[in-house]
């Protein structure tokens, strides 16, 4: 009987193996306006725009808005977005506006790694 819930368990994880893929950004810091990304981009990620900025928070120095077109995974995905110094995460279920708020010495998005759920 174990053997059964282990081979269905792992055919199980085989279904819903998560893709993953890093892909180039180069988002520098600017206004809080909105800037498309280019269609190849949009389609490898779901994010269709973004605007990356400075603010004035109490505990945050830079705030990320992306604009999720489509959800990448079947559970949803998860962002890393990814600076010369760190990386930020974002899990996302639905489409639509989500932000990160982060501190960084060198705040300029290099790239962004989604995995879907």
């Amino acid at each position: 009987m174990n053997y059964l819930f282990f081979l269905f368990l792992g055919l199980f994880q085989l279904a819903c193996a998560a893709r993953s893929g890093t892909y180039d950004a180069g988002w520098p810091v600017g206004d809080a306006t909105w800037k498309q990304t280019d269609s190849d981009f949009e389609k490898e990620t779901g994010i269709s725009q973004y605007k990356l900025f400075e603010v004035d928070g109490l505990i945050y120095k830079y705030q990320l808005d992306i604009v999720v077109s489509e959800v990448q995974g079947t559970f949803g995905s998860t962002y890393y977005f990814i600076d010369a110094t760190d990386r930020y995460s974002l899990t996302v279920f639905l489409p639509g506006v989500h932000t990160v708020s982060y501190n960084s010495d060198d705040p300029y998005i290099l790239s962004v790694k989604v995995v879907e759920g």
